[in-house]
């Protein structure tokens, strides 16, 4: 029984989805709960097959007795994100044979009451996944859970196959692009500054993604007169958009895992990011990317400056990229340690 928020294009949505394709339907039986609704078109693209429960659709008796029949009958309960964590540890008093393993995706929280309520509540977990290894480090030093229950396993679960390896030429006009929730935490209105001060240098940058600092940003292009910068919207298909750019961008305040990263490399690209998180384990500095402070706005225009310059670095960086995804962060390692994270909890 894996419960979640809501099912739409996310990071740990989308790690969730990879992850249930993997495990093997002779020994899985999933059911996906979700507590505020899902996309239909997200869920038949990618767990079409999956049994969904939305906790918003609970309208009859029948409905509870299918929920509760299903908490009742979890041989394993997952919760990922804050609600679906804390619904998972309820579950889990319901069902005290099931294991509960809870996902925790970066080192910050929203608020300070939240992370009270988490710490407090970690001991209903058996199992706490980090999905990175300074969130590891948080949960131990921070919230003083037991090293052996925390296990560190990154939502990444990438199909290389999806991905396409960009092949780096010269080119007169260089892409800069990046993937995520236009929000604070993603630190975008730095990387407008950035395009700002590389403007005329033949470099134009695409953000891909939503939210809501959408209309601030557009007042910041505006008003600072960026004609270099595109806000693309959501994006249907990832792999495509990462196709047609030629350096990968990250200027986050905070990250976990940070999945786009990871993919922005599985598609052969060099990296440009804020040296916070799990990026800080994905990204080696002058081996696959570059690394600066998220206020680090003249360190971020020397590093785009040098990769625009430069095809064959840019070829060199994204197939270590690659390589590195290859060995830590496919879909066949998600699983299997997966697994093994459940496995050790049960005890």
């Amino acid at each position: 029984m894996y419960i979640i928020n809501a099912l739409h294009t996310g990071g740990a949505e989308v790690g969730m989805c990879r992850l249930l394709n993997g495990l093997s339907e002779d020994k899985y039986e999933i059911t996906v709960v979700t507590l505020i609704g899902y996309e239909e078109a997200f869920v038949r693209q990618r767990i079409p097959e999956a049994t969904i429960l939305d906790c918003k659709q609970i309208r009859s008796l029948d409905d509870i007795s299918r929920l509760v029949s299903t908490i009742a009958n979890a041989n394993v309960i997952i919760g990922s994100l804050y609600h679906s964590v804390l619904v998972a540890r309820l579950a889990g008093i319901v069902n005290r044979q099931a294991t509960v393993a809870t996902w925790q995706h970066n080192e910050r929280f929203k608020t300070p009451l939240r992370k009270r309520i988490v710490g407090t509540t970690s001991l209903l977990s058996d199992v706490a996944l980090a999905d990175s290894e300074p969130v590891a480090e948080m949960l131990c030093e921070e919230l003083d859970l037991p090293s052996e229950t925390v296990k560190t396993l990154p939502i990444a679960g990438i199909s290389l196959s999806e991905f396409q390896a960009r092949t780096h030429h010269n080119s007169d006009d260089i892409v800069v692009g990046s993937v995520g929730v236009l929000s604070g935490q993603k630190n975008y209105a730095t990387l407008l500054t950035v395009a700002d001060e590389l403007a005329g240098e033949d470099i134009t940058f695409q953000i891909a993604g939503d939210g809501p600092k959408r209309s601030e940003l557009e007042r910041q292009i505006e008003s600072l007169g960026i004609d270099n910068v595109e806000l693309l919207g959501r994006v249907d298909d990832l792999p495509e958009f990462l196709q047609s750019i030629d350096v990968y961008v990250q200027p986050s305040h905070y990250e976990g895992l940070c999945i786009t990263v990871v993919e922005a490399m599985a598609a052969g690209l060099p990296v440009v990011a804020s040296a916070v998180g799990g990026i800080n384990y994905t990204v080696t500095e002058r081996k696959n990317g570059f690394l600066h402070d998220p206020t680090d706005i003249a360190g971020f225009c020397d590093s785009i400056r040098e990769l625009a310059e430069d095809p064959s670095k840019r070829e060199r960086f994204g197939k270590r990229g690659r390589n590195i995804v290859e060995n830590r962060y496919t879909q066949d390692v998600f699983v299997e340690r997966f697994e093994r994270a459940i496995h050790e909890g049960v005890v």
